[in-house]
């Protein structure tokens, strides 16, 4: 799976599962924006890429801005020549009971969620229809596709919503050598996770035939995966990464 030449931008590129996509990516040849709103996160995780020996671009960037995803996708041009695959990963997730959800926070969920790939999205189209070649991965989750008890609505109804948005840029995209594909992971264990309920994590235990949590290095083995080209006949795919919590 070689990407030698190809150039990726990945959004919450700082940590969790976006900086391990960030590394996976590079240590297979690919050049990276490193797109987060935490830019002091965004340049750590270019510095780790600059020893892997590949060209990492830190950007700050929140998604659902357009002005300042056109900002980073024009940086992006403008230091590497041409974007090849995007990664939809930035997320934002609470746990907050549904009755109790505010208007604002469901917006600013939707807004992260499910708006900032469709402007990202939107606007990386553009640089790829001119090289007649692109992968656009989403993160999306098994609460897209099941609902969650533990996340909030709005975290649940962005990752569904993500899911249909890929699947409309697989179709309209295919002829310009563009695939979309999601991946949909179970719970990873990253800092978003990490102090919830002793008593959450063990029932998600229990709902996991591989008894264990995801790692990020398994979420993004998957993204290098269908970043490649011998996922070049995949597109509108919704690749499960959970160890047998959902069965579709």
């Amino acid at each position: 799976m070689n990407l030698e030449g190809r150039v990726a931008i990945v959004t919450g590129g700082g940590r969790g599962i976006g900086k391990a996509i960030c590394l996976a990516l590079a240590t297979h040849g690919a050049n990276i924006v490193v797109a987060d709103i935490n830019l002091a996160s965004a340049e750590e995780t270019a510095q780790e890429i600059q020893v892997l020996g590949r060209q990492g671009l830190p950007v700050k960037v929140d998604v659902s801005d357009r002005a300042m995803v056109q900002a980073m996708v024009q940086q992006g041009v403008d230091r590497f020549g041409h974007i090849d695959i995007l990664v939809n990963n930035a997320a934002i997730c609470s746990l907050t009971p549904f009755e109790e959800i505010t208007d604002q926070a469901w917006a600013r969920t939707l807004a992260v969620n499910l708006t900032g790939p469709f402007i990202v999205s939107q606007e990386v189209v553009k640089v790829m229809k001119q090289r007649g070649w692109g992968r656009i991965i989403s993160i999306s989750s098994v609460a897209g596709k099941m609902g969650s008890v533990r996340s909030d609505a709005g975290y649940s109804a962005a990752k569904g919503g993500l899911i249909a948005l890929t699947l409309c840029l697989a179709r309209q995209y295919a002829r310009y050598g563009i695939t979309a594909n999601v991946i949909a992971p179970g719970t990873v264990e990253t800092e978003l996770n990490r102090d919830w309920p002793e008593e959450a994590m063990r029932d998600l235990l229990l709902r996991t035939p591989l008894g264990r949590l995801g790692r990020p290095n398994e979420i993004a083995a998957a993204v290098v995966f269908l970043a490649s080209e011998e996922a070049s006949f995949i597109t509108g795919e919704v690749l499960d990464v959970n160890g047998g919590f959902l069965m579709d």
